[in-house]
């Protein structure tokens, strides 16, 4: 807390005050970057104004659990979009914005997942992502790449500008654990694979962690419903047509294995045997 009054005394009146929310967070971005900062450096002293603001919030002016979650969340999103926005704009510079059959530009989906996706962050909370694209297709500029390649790049370029750490700290700790084949697979799916993989390899326990999923960014896409197909996708994946008594059983193994690694983790160290994450009674 002191540190960071010390480092950003000039930065911290820049916030308005109360709760920040996603317009008054990406407005202080806005300003950081225009005031010199580079875009990386503004996105992470953004969030350390945040962080100082929660602290007085929540420590001075007891505010309510939803508020801090909120904000959190607000940054997230924030961030985000405009992350997202400037990844595209570098990659665009370099091959050209990537069109599908048709000549559109092809939308790209950061979904959110866990506790962005149900708006529960907290302060120390990572960020679960999976990003989809629209459409196959092919880049319009000189440099000729796959719809796949160009939105591979743009999730590196994401992955820089939000989770690396730098003299500022980082915006965010980004985990893609998640998304189709896991680390095993590709950073960003097309629509297309992700709905062939929901039907050929989609697993139970994926079928509950979608449940919290959302469209996080672009903003611009969620208020013109240019997402709507992937939540009618999600939607099929996660709520059968039909009465599925399996997916019972498939809660059984899900906490029996969480179970087991509560075990794993706490033989031989009985101050892990009340694991307030994965222990009986847990938050899982």
């Amino acid at each position: 807390m002191q540190r960071i009054r010390r480092r950003y005394a000039t930065e911290l009146p820049q916030l308005p005050p109360g709760v920040p929310d996603v317009a008054a967070i990406t407005a202080l971005v806005q300003r950081l970057h225009a005031d010199g900062r580079a875009l990386p450096s503004a996105l992470r002293v953004a969030r350390q104004l945040v962080l100082e603001r929660l602290v007085v919030l929540d420590v001075e002016q007891a505010a309510p659990l939803e508020h801090i979650t909120h904000t959190m969340t607000a940054l997230a999103e924030a961030t985000l979009d405009i992350a997202l926005a400037a990844a595209r704009v570098e990659e665009d510079a370099r091959c050209g914005p990537p069109l599908d059959a048709q000549g559109r530009v092809i939308d790209f989906w950061i979904i959110g997942m866990g506790k962005l996706g149900a708006r529960e962050l907290n302060v120390s909370s990572d960020i679960d992502l999976i990003y989809v694209y629209e459409d196959d297709g092919q880049t319009s500029g000189p440099l000729k790449l796959s719809a796949h390649e160009y939105f591979a790049n743009v999730a590196k370029r994401l992955y820089a500008l939000i989770g690396d750490t730098t003299d500022d700290g980082f915006v965010f700790r980004v985990d893609l654990a998640l998304r189709p084949n896991g680390n095993s697979g590709p950073p960003a799916v097309s629509l297309a694979m992700l709905e062939e993989y929901f039907l050929v390899q989609g697993r139970e326990w994926e079928r509950f962690a979608w449940l919290k999923s959302r469209v996080v960014a672009p903003a611009a896409s969620v208020a013109s419903g240019r997402a709507l197909p992937l939540r009618s996708l999600v939607s099929a994946f996660v709520y059968r047509r039909y009465l599925d008594y399996g997916v019972f059983e498939g809660l059984r193994q899900l906490h029996r294995k969480i179970r087991e690694e509560a075990q794993r983790r706490a033989a031989g160290r009985p101050e892990r045997a009340n694991d307030v994450k994965l222990s009986r009674g847990g938050i899982r």
